[in-house]
């Protein structure tokens, strides 16, 4: 418990770094997903290409999050720069 606590501290200080360690978990299942389908069913491509098209939505919203994430970031940063004040 205590671990996990130290993690969800850790992931509230720093939003941007555990988005991106979802993407990359959520890469890691995806490829390895499609390898073992791969292998499992030999010549057979019709296996891969539906799990690979059921499971890529999974894997554009880990995208979408860490991009969300980066461009709010960005636009709090330099929202108050651009402004000339007239």
């Amino acid at each position: 418990m205590k671990a996990l606590n130290s993690v969800e501290q850790l992931m509230n200080r720093w939003p941007l770094l555990g988005r991106t360690l979802v993407l990359m978990v959520a890469l890691v299942a995806y490829a390895a997903g499609l390898l073992a389908v791969d292998v499992a069913t030999g010549d057979a491509r019709m296996p891969v290409v539906l799990l690979a098209v059921f499971f890529l939505p999974a894997v554009l919203r880990a995208w979408l999050l860490v991009y969300w994430q980066v461009r709010d970031d960005l636009r709090g940063r330099f929202s108050n720069r651009h402004h000339s004040g007239v």
